[in-house]
């Protein structure tokens, strides 16, 4: 493995974290207390080259690699967690299948403003009675003529009341009403027959709107399935697995900001005369998110490097379905243990909301929902380990 980066890569990567110093970080915590962050972080975040990193350079991207667009993963989300959700979901949830199973004119007509910014995109795939088990989904897509009528209902969807596309996923249906299996279809949001909710009271990641959609007879036409019918299950965990690889990435820059808060916190509070940090029960306190942080850090950067690997062979992330799940299981478990020693550090006003660490706390938790659950991860690592010879 060879975690070294070009010039040009180690550039963008100062540039990067000066940007989210001056334009993410700053309105990180007034949007966690108005639930929302302004939508020009879209389109500045395209201008800085983010939104397009794993995007191909005609559609307005970046042509990087997925260790590269990791680390910038890693950095957005050690300022501002809701902005990473939010702009995963556009560009990554909905972006990227996009750019893997679209048609040219797929990508022609819905990366560029995607890239740019200039529209939002989300990933319907979540039904009420449906997340963990994608084969359990219930939303139809009647075909008529050259059309497909959707109907149905998703829920938990990251931009959800305000994205102006969605990647929806349902059981498509010939005109004699045979299934054709599960498929991906994109829906303008603006279309008739879609409705949704406002966003919802959460736990955390208040900035980053998470609502339900609803579809009743929306209207879509053949050009707007993605690849061929009944592909949308294959699809969707191949999709998964990349989010899970960017749940990683998101842990490690919780647990990063986290440490930088808990050292600061440390050597300016003082007790029985003396910082502290220089007491036993703090120092072994910091020393254990300094470790969490490093193993996970690795373990992410290993399963990146990977997964660029693969992909420049053309073989597709699915060959490291248990690798991601472990990595998103193990960093987002310590991300979750990392925060609750940051607070602890800093005691009293670590439960206060004016300190960083108590938004880091209640944004973490969502690490080891999304992308599956835990105990999802555990069961496809366990199914991918007894697999090996």
């Amino acid at each position: 493995m060879d975690f070294n980066l070009s010039q040009d890569e180690r550039e963008f990567i100062v540039s990067f974290r000066n940007f989210c110093k001056k334009e993410i970080h700053p309105f990180a915590e007034e949007a966690d207390k108005k639930k929302e962050f302004p939508r020009s972080h879209y389109t500045k975040l395209g201008e800085a080259g983010y939104l397009g990193l794993l995007h191909e350079e005609e559609f307005g991207g970046q042509g990087a690699g997925v260790f590269l667009s990791t680390l910038a993963m890693e950095i957005v989300s050690e300022y501002c967690g809701s902005t990473f959700f939010s702009a995963g979901a556009s560009a990554g949830l909905f972006g990227l299948p996009i750019k893997h199973f679209g048609t040219s004119d797929q990508k022609k007509k819905f990366l560029p403003d995607i890239i740019s910014g200039k529209l939002i995109g989300s990933l319907g795939v979540t039904e009420p009675d449906g997340g963990s088990d994608v084969s359990a989904l219930t939303s139809i897509a009647r075909k008529k003529g050259d059309r497909y009528f959707i109907s149905g209902q998703k829920t938990f969807i990251t931009n959800a009341p305000n994205a102006d596309y969605s990647l929806v996923l349902a059981r498509a249906q010939d005109e004699n009403g045979n299934e054709k299996g599960l498929t991906h279809f994109i829906v303008d949001l603006r279309s008739k027959g879609v409705s949704r909710s406002v966003a919802m009271d959460k736990m955390g990641l208040k900035a980053s709107p998470t609502g339900a959609l609803f579809f009743e007879d929306v209207e879509v036409s053949e050009e707007n399935i993605l690849g061929k019918l009944g592909k949308g299950f294959r699809q969707t965990m191949q999709t998964f697995n990349a989010e899970r690889l960017s749940l990683a990435a998101y842990s490690l820059g919780v647990m990063k900001a986290c440490l930088d808060e808990s050292k600061s916190f440390a050597s300016s509070r003082k007790s029985f005369g003396k910082s502290i940090y220089q007491h036993q029960g703090v120092a072994f306190m910091l020393a254990e998110i300094y470790a969490k942080y490093e193993a996970a850090k690795w373990f992410t950067y290993n399963v990146a490097w990977e997964m660029e690997r693969i992909e420049s062979e053309g073989k597709g992330s699915m060959l490291l379905s248990g690798k991601c799940a472990a990595c998103k299981l193990f960093a987002t478990t310590a991300a979750r243990e990392v925060t609750n020693l940051a607070v602890q550090i800093h005691g009293g006003a670590g439960y206060m909301d004016e300190y960083k660490v108590s938004r880091l706390y209640r944004d973490t938790r969502l690490g080891e929902i999304g992308g599956g659950t835990s105990e999802i991860q555990k069961l496809i690592i366990s199914g991918s380990i007894m697999k090996e010879n």
